[in-house]
């Protein structure tokens, strides 16, 4: 069933977790979780599981998606995306992180470097 092994549901709902985990893959958000066996879980309770599938979180999450298709063939970017990950350890910290970066690159980045995203983006201390 699980397509994922990063989230630790603290919850019993097996349809709700499908739904869960649909969400990411039906959004094309795989690539945020490429090096997910490499971190500690996500912690997910039934009310971050139900806001995403209501909707809650889709504006930011797929804000990050644009971010995502950036220099996803280099392995700094690629470090820099698992970082996202390996610091969240509920969704809702894993949802903050990302409107942080959402925040930056749509508030601070010119329109003209936007092709650079994952070198500014990663490289900046205070999103990391």
């Amino acid at each position: 069933m699980s397509e994922f092994t990063i989230f630790d549901y603290v919850f019993n709902d097996e349809e709700l977790e499908e739904e869960f985990e649909s969400y990411f893959i039906s959004n094309d958000l795989l690539s945020l979780f490429t090096n997910e066996h490499r971190s500690s879980p996500i912690r997910v309770s039934w009310t971050e599981a139900r806001a995403l599938i209501n909707g809650t979180y889709s504006k930011d999450l797929l804000q990050m998606k644009e971010i995502l298709t950036i220099g996803t063939d280099n392995k700094m970017y690629e470090n820099a995306v698992f970082r996202i990950i390996y610091n969240s350890r509920s969704m809702q910290g894993l949802v903050n992180r990302i409107r942080k970066i959402n925040s930056y690159y749509l508030n601070d980045i010119n329109e003209e470097h936007k092709f650079n995203t994952w070198n500014i983006v990663w490289y900046n201390k205070e999103l990391a």
